[in-house]
């Protein structure tokens, strides 16, 4: 395994570990932030460009995408 794709995969985990790390505990309201899950999924896009080639490049954008949205959406609620 080449070294540039260790430190991608550890700084795409250290990344989604602390944007993990604010999801905790359970909302009160209803809360959707739309600005935080169009970041989050540009950003989640951007990691997942950084992995595989290919088709397995479109899962990861896709799946990174998503997951970004996902936890740009719970920022802040």
């Amino acid at each position: 395994m080449k070294a540039t794709t260790v430190v991608k995969a550890a700084v795409s985990i250290a990344i989604l570990g602390t944007a993990l790390a604010g999801c905790g505990g359970t909302p009160e309201r209803d809360c959707t932030n739309v600005p935080g899950a169009v970041v989050g999924g540009v950003a989640g896009g951007a990691v997942g460009s950084q992995f595989g080639s290919g088709r397995g490049r479109d899962v990861a954008i896709g799946a990174g995408a998503a997951t970004g949205a996902v936890v740009g959406s719970n920022v802040g609620c």
